[in-house]
């Protein structure tokens, strides 16, 4: 991931010894952004202008917290009348309001990254995530700490901020009271503090960096999950949207064609999302993956109405064309339909964080064309989202007892069928 993180930022200007370790941390604090920008097909200065009004040029000048209030006044109208524009639904326009009014700061007062993009997520009292938002208001508060230290180029306050964390957190952060879950190792604790220069420091705080992200993905894939599907899924479910290799391929044995080297998460999405509908419609799985001919079949171009064909299918599945939230959103509904499961109140609702984290694994985690890819450790990954998913257990069951004096019932586990399970890891 971090390679991927830091070529989104070469071009910027290195005029302190800090700054490569700063824009190390400055690139986690802003996955969410761009998230949005890649959700939207849009490049970071064309989304901040349609957020805010201000212009490219001003955009391009950087220190846009410095504006006038005057200027914030502004954006604030501006902001005002494009939610309107937006969000016709009243309903909607309010809430939307509302998640504004309520986002979350930091320690400091500013705004939170990663916890602002859980909260909006989190619908409560059906979707609440009061984990997520604590691992990630963590996080949001020591990178802020951290980048501080490097503005002021003090390795020293940096080194024992870091310190302070680690020693208190471990690998995964522990929120409630708990005790650390994967304590740090000695070695780990003398890599830190013998650091001495910004060089030594940015390749630390890269592997510290990774941690920090799978630690807030896996947390929310066993919090949302857990409420999306009732507490019935058994396993993390982010990783049935992330690359998968060609069967085989890790092991050492050759491609059996040169299609289908990687699955990217573009095909794995929808894929998935076509799954959950018949799953939901039938109350059992599809025998196998649907084919480009099964998705053109139901999915259309939403501005002309127009049947897509086997090639438009292919070209999502290979990211010749690009998917987007609007374009996934679309070809949800039409799904929908082709289950008849389009009566209001029928069916889930689209899974947003999925979606949104399919695409940004799309430009993530595929690069250069798909010639070369990033594989997380999802051995790693699942003894956190194992971690999360019982601490989430116990949340639900302290709650029952405090307002039912009674277990909170269980369905069945959802099985997920084999085809879709096939996965690529780094641990391979």
């Amino acid at each position: 991931m971090s390679k991927e993180i830091n070529r989104r930022s070469e071009n910027r200007p290195t005029a302190k010894p800090a700054s490569s370790t700063r824009l190390a941390l400055e690139a986690l604090a802003l996955i969410p952004l761009y998230m949005l920008a890649e959700g939207r097909n849009q490049s970071i200065p064309s989304l901040i202008h349609d957020l805010t009004g201000l212009s490219k040029a001003r955009i391009s000048k950087g220190n846009i917290d410095t504006i006038r209030p005057s200027t914030l006044k502004k954006i604030d109208e501006h902001q005002q009348r494009w939610l309107a524009n937006y969000l016709e639904d009243p309903e909607a326009l309010a809430h939307a309001h509302e998640k504004i009014a309520t986002a979350p700061k930091t320690k400091s007062g500013n705004y939170a990254s990663w916890t602002g993009w859980m909260h909006q997520l989190e619908f409560p009292p059906e979707v609440p995530l009061p984990m997520s938002k604590a691992v990630a208001l963590t996080i949001d508060d020591l990178t802020e700490a951290l980048v501080a230290a490097c503005d002021e180029d003090d390795l020293a306050k940096f080194k024992q901020i870091l310190l302070s964390h680690i020693e208190r957190h471990g690998s995964a952060v522990s929120i409630a009271g708990e005790t650390g879950f994967e304590h740090a190792t000695e070695q780990e604790l003398k890599e830190l503090q013998t650091l001495n220069d910004w060089a030594q420091t940015t390749v630390f705080i890269e592997k510290v960096r990774d941690t920090l992200y799978w630690d807030m993905i896996s947390t929310l894939d066993a919090e949302w999950n857990s409420h999306y599907f009732s507490g019935r899924q058994r396993r993390s479910l982010f990783p049935l949207v992330m690359v998968r290799v060609q069967d085989g391929l890790l092991e050492g044995r050759k491609p059996l064609s040169r299609k289908n080297i990687i699955f990217r998460p573009s095909r794995r999405l929808l894929e998935f999302l076509y799954a959950l509908l018949f799953y939901m419609r039938y109350k059992k799985w599809p025998d196998g993956a649907p084919s480009p001919q099964v998705l053109a079949s139901i999915l259309s171009k939403p501005s002309a109405q127009e049947v897509l064909s086997n090639s438009d299918v292919s070209n999502y599945f290979d990211g010749s064309t690009k998917l987007t939230l609007d374009l996934v959103y679309d070809h949800w509904v039409q799904m929908r339909q082709h289950f008849t499961l389009e009566k209001a109140g029928q069916g889930p609702g689209l899974p947003f964080p999925i979606v949104m984290l399919a695409l940004h694994w799309q430009t993530l985690l595929v690069r250069d064309k798909g010639k070369s890819f990033l594989l997380p450790d999802l051995e790693r990954y699942n003894l956190f989202w194992n971690h999360r998913r019982q601490q989430w257990e116990s949340q639900q069951s302290a709650q029952h007892e405090f307002l039912h004096n009674a277990s909170p019932k269980k369905g069945e586990p959802i099985e997920w069928p084999a085809w879709m399970l096939s996965q690529s890891s780094l641990s391979s």
